[in-house]
């Protein structure tokens, strides 16, 4: 997604590396002598979402690479109380979703080389060990808020598919305490607003996920407030072999990545549902997504398929300005209700 402002309204904007992204703050300022005081607000955001991307990486040196180093000794591992309620999250909506969205697939993550650009492959990996570790994650404990989880050898708590619509949300609900109730959080693409920039909403692009950077398409636009757009996609991490896209984004019931969609988009007020929601729909697939949708009440959703066709929820068919000459197709069942 890309933030759309027009040039005529005061900005106060800072960029910056969290999370392994490039991270875009907006705070739009009525008075410039409050220009210091939303820098200041705004690197405080800053410390926050780089604390939690090293606190909420599965891997390296933060909490949840401890915690799961634990596991892999084969202790009980001590939840990080930090990211306590994040993990109560993922539970809950591991639950809600039948077991597509999966918060304890990081070894299959990292056995095919999705969780560092480093260590992407070439090839897929050795089938045998897929089923290995697919198995010791199907066999794992529940989580149900206890302090400590485990033992559970082999098993990997990743929190990418959630972290960042979580992190985010709490971001502007900390902007907001501080006076900054209208601001625009692009964290890599993953965008949420709160408020307006003044008196209007914040206007909101979604790309199209095959197309470089350089080179960016808009698939559609639309007005949002107090809202997230977070897209999951094949374009970010991925490798070819024998013809064969495979892309970071993994079935929870093969261990092996999900194919049929490119990307999809879900718009919600809730960023921590959006983000681990919209993973869920991308691995339940063109004809599992709406189903789905109503299932964990989101109900706005543009799907992007294989061949390009594109796909949007009734609901968000109604708000959003499709790119000129794009065709859409219109899901009235499921993702509608």
């Amino acid at each position: 997604m890309n933030a759309v402002n027009e040039q005529s309204l005061s900005l106060v904007e800072q960029h910056f590396m969290a999370m392994g992204t490039l991270v875009l703050v907006t705070i739009p300022i009525e008075d410039e002598s409050l220009r210091a005081q939303a820098d200041g607000a705004i690197a405080e955001v800053r410390k926050l979402l780089q604390e939690f991307g090293r606190d909420g990486w599965a891997w390296g040196s933060g909490a949840l690479a401890g915690f799961n180093r634990s596991l892999g000794e084969g202790r009980r591992a001590l939840v990080p109380p930090v990211l306590k309620p994040l993990f109560a999250r993922a539970w809950d909506i591991y639950q809600a979703s039948g077991g597509l969205f999966e918060p304890r697939i990081g070894a299959l993550v990292r056995l095919w080389g999705f969780d560092d650009m480093a260590r992407l492959r070439s090839a897929p990996p050795d089938a045998v060990e897929v089923h290995r570790l697919l198995t010791q994650m199907h066999g794992a404990p529940a989580y149900h808020g206890e302090d400590f989880y485990g033992p559970a050898p082999d098993v990997v708590w990743d929190l990418g598919a959630i972290g960042k619509g979580y992190i985010v949300d709490l971001a502007l609900d900390w902007l907001h305490r501080r006076g900054f109730g209208n601001a625009i959080i692009n964290a890599g693409g993953n965008v949420a607003a709160r408020g307006t920039r003044r008196d209007r909403p914040w206007h909101i692009g979604i790309r199209d996920p095959r197309l470089s950077a350089e080179l960016p398409q808009l698939l559609a636009a639309l007005d949002v407030q107090d809202e997230s757009v977070i897209t999951h996609g094949d374009d970010q991490r991925y490798f070819e072999h024998d013809g064969q896209r495979y892309a970071h984004l993994l079935h929870p019931h093969s261990g092996t990545p999900v194919h049929g969609l490119r990307s999809l988009t879900v718009v919600h007020a809730d960023g921590t549902l959006a983000d681990a929601g919209g993973a869920a729909l991308f691995v339940a697939g063109l004809e599992g997504w709406p189903q789905l949708a109503r299932q964990l009440g989101i109900q706005q959703v543009l799907a992007v398929a294989d061949d390009g066709t594109v796909w949007v929820s009734e609901p968000l068919a109604a708000r959003i300005q499709a790119a000129a000459g794009l065709s859409v197709k219109v899901v009235r069942q499921g993702a509608s209700d």
